[in-house]
């Protein structure tokens, strides 16, 4: 038994589209982290840190998304988490780039613009937003440049780095955001954006 249990969170997207993209027999649960379901000692149990997504298979449990989506490619055998070494670094490489960096700023205007509103937890702090705004349009164009010459953020396969990506990517959408510098970035958007997996994964939450 394979279960995952999320929330209408980036991280939990992750997880859905490398899921649905592997094929994987799974059921969704959704914790309400509005209604503190996630400090319930039941959840604890699957994640004493208190956060979602949490992947459970049998008596195991895994929090963080990297190592969920690293997991489930390796418990696939699935190409999308290379064997070869410096491949899979390859793919490390741009997860981490995307926690670290970009995804993070992306995060951050996110939380700021929708989160604080649909939790009705105060007003935008609007100096984190021009930071963030800031160091996000700097990266982005790093990585429209890297596009340019790559399919995908790995050269010509898909893999785990393009659904962990494209899970904090697709915040622009609901943001002042323009694609207008950014062609090639835009282009592997709608590469992602139209498999199945995207929208199989997507049905699964209600957005906010």
């Amino acid at each position: 038994m394979t279960r995952l249990f999320g929330f209408y969170t980036q991280n939990t997207l992750k997880c859905l589209y490398t899921l649905e993209e592997l094929g994987t027999d799974y059921d969704f649960h959704l914790v309400d982290l509005f209604k503190g379901e996630q400090r319930q000692d039941d959840f604890l149990k699957l994640n004493p840190v208190g956060k979602v997504p949490v992947l459970q298979v049998g008596d195991e449990s895994l929090f963080e998304s990297g190592a969920i989506c690293r997991y489930l490619a390796n418990a696939a055998g699935s190409d999308s988490y290379p064997a070869d070494p410096m491949a899979r670094a390859k793919v490390d490489q741009w997860m981490d780039f995307f926690s670290v960096h970009l995804g993070h700023w992306l995060n951050t205007q996110y939380f700021e613009n929708v989160i604080k509103v649909k939790a009705q937890m105060g007003e935008p702090n609007m100096e984190k937003c021009a930071e963030a705004r800031k160091f996000a349009l700097t990266q982005m164009a790093i990585v429209d440049t890297h596009l340019a010459d790559h399919t995908y953020l790995c050269g010509d396969q898909l893999t785990i780095a393009d659904l962990f990506a494209f899970a904090y990517i697709e915040q622009v959408e609901h943001l002042d955001f323009s694609w207008n510098d950014f062609p090639h970035a835009k282009a592997w958007f709608d590469r992602i954006e139209s498999r199945d997996s995207i929208q199989r994964g997507r049905a699964k939450v209600t957005p906010l």
